[in-house]
């Protein structure tokens, strides 16, 4: 069966129908050996789009901040990134002039590079670092038609009046502001990391509110994470490993507040504390100067750190520092913030009142946040954390799972994906597709894993796009829900798919499969839904049974009235409805009892990590019997190895979709698989059974006993996968009963029941077994002696594992005791132990 898997898995899809990738430009001035943070970013992010799919290419300058001054090779590939470096005007200087040039001279030769359209792509993302150069995006797009994306890190020309070097009236503001509205009119996309920074344009700009979208910054939390100080080889180096430390590691530039930290060195001056500064900018020379002006021995500065060391120095502290200064917010967004909560470290943020980094720690819960000026209030919280090293360790732990669940590089650079890609699929492609009849339907088969016969066929769109291939959905659904086509597309997928369905029955009549369609919560919620389907089962002559609409969970909860009358109309008239994508982050499954669904789909991640995730295999056992109960069936996706088919298979689940069976494949190639007699049939192999113990009369029986049916039924479930058999008892007297009956060899036994509870019933198994003995045994032998060498064991089940429910178990006889929820490793454990068969 492995053999015939692997040869389904490879065999098709032809590779010459596969679509043409995105080709992907990004214009940085600032890249990898760069230190900056921009460019650390940019080097993450083109690394992980091209992972993705797409063919990225990055123009860039030669370093300017690296640590080395030597020059980094004009032409380099890392990876499935292709990197080409400007020399055009090279200038290594910090100061204003020095930089600008340095910038003007990027843009010209950025714009000359481009000029090729191999060098522009099928998009190009600019980075505004330097802030101007998004301009050549415009002449390109004008020139040539070439989609552009601007993602803003610093908003200028307000940046140079926040600072007070040009009055907000000035001709060069005003002219700058100009520009930046036509620049960023002709773009498919703005991109800004905070929500601040796009209420700054849209005050100004409000026509352009629609084309931004906030994208936030990240941060590796494989690669920094919680690192004790003790273990910090640079805590260590430094002498700090001892020494509560206050950290402020990055840029120290003009729109950062290094006046409110000062202030705090000095409140706390004659207290164990350091305050580590890292990195450089314009301030930090003044900064430095302040420090020893004011005579503080507490303060010490260290230059950037290469990146190699960022796990080490970002964890070396007790507390991170950021700062946006007065009037600034909005206007930068500290790239800093996202590794400081990765390191494991409470944070302190000073900032405005309004300020979008306050939500956020309020959010993570991973420190606090301060007004400008505010040094005692920054000096009374590093106290707070001094005294109390449990809260300073819950706040760090805090945060760093905030990063890992929300922020990052994967979760982020999925957002750019899908961004990208909506930029690149014009909505006029797509109408003229519709129009052009360029969209095509496959078909997979969902599969009986009982008989293996296709019960269902999922239909899924394909795009034939003139230029880039064979596309899949991902790569122009997002784009079609954005705007109205998403209703038309789902209309003729309807309509083409229950066209070829009844061609099917019309060839193979004997295989009468159905068809299952999917469906977004606009079409789903769209008033026409109900009229266009009885349409189009009447013009296409097939039953309501014929057909499956899935939707994704989400989807029922939108409007949960609309919702129940659209069920109830579906239910009447026969037709199905899955819930597509089931995952086990799932945190409610009530609508299950709300609503008459059908089938649910369990995530191909979720069966991919059966093998190594007990506690996800649990989470499915618990669904399989929830389901049961309510007649719904699963269809387990992704299946594509010989171990999730009989794992599935074990486990309970009736239906598999996947490579292991089939990719999504054109009518024609569905047409020959349902010509074979029975294309599956490998899945009428028996399955391996859990345990070499036969099922005879040795076999040990056991005696499962609890009120509640669902975990009844999943406690029987995993003592039979485990070898043994088993019989069912609701209830104490049930089970008395039972006992007297079937002699089990063990009991496993819920404590907390009506009427009988687990702790009388527990009593009472104990008497009728020591009458029982008593009966059969000699005359000279004592009851203590038979209760010893015979008694059979009682595992009761406590939802506590307090002194008092434990004391109570075994007081009233239990051999041993297990806690709800149960831990199925544990209960095998037990009953290997208990019925002596380690």
């Amino acid at each position: 069966m492995v053999n015939f898997l692997a040869r389904r898995a490879q065999s098709l899809s032809p590779a010459d129908q596969s679509a043409r990738a995105i080709r992907l430009s990004i214009v940085t001035q600032f890249f990898p050996p760069d230190f900056a943070a921009t460019g650390q970013y940019m080097d993450e992010l083109a690394t992980h789009l091209g992972q993705q799919g797409f063919e990225v290419q990055v123009f860039t300058g030669q370093p300017s901040y690296a640590f080395e001054v030597a020059e980094a090779p004009a032409t380099e590939d890392k990876g499935p990134v292709h990197i080409t470096r400007s020399n055009f005007l090279r200038n290594r200087s910090r100061r204003m002039t020095g930089r600008t040039l340095s910038s003007l001279a990027f843009c010209l030769h950025t714009a000359w590079h481009l000029r090729h359209q191999r060098h522009r792509g099928d998009i190009t993302l600019f980075v505004s670092e330097p802030p101007y150069v998004q301009v050549v995006g415009f002449l390109m797009s004008w020139l040539f038609g070439t989609a552009y994306v601007s993602l803003v890190y610093d908003l200028y020309p307000d940046v140079v009046t926040g600072l007070g070097m040009l009055p907000p009236h000035h001709w060069i503001v005003r002219l700058w502001d100009a520009i930046n509205r036509r620049v960023w009119q002709r773009a498919e996309a703005i991109i800004v990391p905070c929500e601040t920074m796009k209420a700054r344009i849209v005050a100004k700009h409000p026509t352009l509110a629609d084309q931004i979208t906030v994208i936030h910054n990240w941060s590796d939390p494989e690669a920094i994470k919680p690192l004790a100080k003790a273990d910090n080889s640079f805590a260590q180096e430094h002498g700090i490993q001892n020494t509560f430390t206050i950290l402020y590691s990055g840029n120290m530039g003009r729109c950062h507040d290094m006046e409110t930290i000062i202030g705090a060195a000095q409140a706390l001056a004659d207290e164990p504390v350091q305050f580590l500064f890292i990195g450089g900018g314009p301030k930090r020379e003044a900064t430095q100067q302040q420090v020893e002006s004011l005579g503080l021995t507490n303060c010490r500065f260290l230059p950037y750190q290469d990146k190699a060391l960022l796990p080490q120095s970002l964890t070396a502290c007790d507390l991170h520092l950021i700062s946006i200064d007065t009037d600034m917010e909005g206007l930068v967004a500290p790239s800093k913030f996202y590794s400081a909560l990765s390191s494991g470290k409470p944070v302190a943020i000073i900032c405005e009142r309004h300020s979008y980094l306050r939500g956020l720690v309020s959010k993570a819960n991973c420190g606090a946040a301060f007004s400008n000026g505010d040094s005692q209030g920054l000096a009374s919280f590093i106290r707070y954390l001094m005294k109390d090293g449990e809260i300073n360790q819950q706040l760090g732990l805090s945060g760093h799972r905030f990063i890992r669940e929300n922020y990052t590089v994967q979760a982020i650079s999925r957002q750019y994906y899908r961004l990208i890609q909506r930029a690149v699929v014009k909505n006029v492609d797509l109408y003229r597709a519709l129009d052009n009849n360029e969209f095509e339907l496959y078909y997979q088969p969902i599969v009986h894993l009982g008989n293996g016969r296709i019960d269902t066929l999922e239909a899924l769109v394909r795009w034939h796009h003139p230029q880039r291939g064979l596309l899949e959905p991902g790569d122009f659904i997002n784009a079609a829900k954005d705007t109205d086509l998403i209703i038309p597309l789902g209309w003729w997928v309807l309509d083409t798919a229950c066209r070829q369905l009844a061609n099917w029955h019309q060839q193979f009549p004997e295989k009468r499969c159905r068809i299952s369609i999917n469906l977004g919560t606009q079409q789903f919620l769209h008033p026409e839904l109900i009229s266009r389907l009885d349409q189009a089962l009447m013009t296409h002559k097939l039953r309501g049974e014929d057909l499956v609409l899935e939707i994704k969970d989400h989807t029922i909860m939108v409007d949960t009235a609309a919702t129940t009358g659209l069920l109830m109309q579906l239910q009447a008239r026969g037709i199905r409805v899955c819930i597509d994508d089931m995952g086990s982050n799932y945190t409610s499954l009530s609508f299950l009892h709300r609503f008459p669904v059908s089938s649910l789909k369990i995530d191909a991640k979720t069966i991919n990590r059966l093998d190594i995730d007990t506690k996800l295999a649990e989470w499915l056992k618990s669904l399989i019997v929830m389901t049961y109960d309510l007649q719904i069936t699963l269809v387990a996706m992704g299946v594509e190895t010989a171990f999730q088919h009989r794992r599935t298979r074990e486990m309970g689940i009736a239906y598999g979709q996947g490579y292991g069976f089939s990719r999504p494949e054109p009518a024609a190639n569905i047409t020959r698989f349902l010509a074979h007699h029975n294309p599956f049939s490998f899945l009428l192999e028996p399955l391996p059974t859990a345990s070499a113990m036969p099922h005879a009369d040795n076999t040990p029986l056991v005696l499962v006993v609890d009120d509640d049916r669902s975990l009844r039924k999943l406690l029987t479930m995993a003592i039979k996968q485990s070898g043994y058999r088993t019989i069912e008892a609701t209830n104490g007297r049930e089970a008395l009963e039972l006992y007297q009956q079937e002699s089990p060899d063990l009991v496993l036994l819920d404590a907390m029941m009506p009427e009988m509870n687990g702790f009388a019933c527990c009593r009472q198994l104990r008497l009728l077994q020591s009458a029982q003995v008593l009966a059969t045994s000699p005359l000279d032998q004592s009851a203590s002696s038979i209760q010893s060498n015979d008694e059979f064991p009682i595992l009761m089940i406590t939802a506590l594992d307090d002194d008092h429910s434990v004391e109570s178990a075994f007081a009233a006889g239990a051999t041993d005791y297990i806690t709800k929820p149960v831990n199925w490793s544990i209960l095998n454990q037990r009953l290997k132990r208990l019925l002596k068969q380690d």
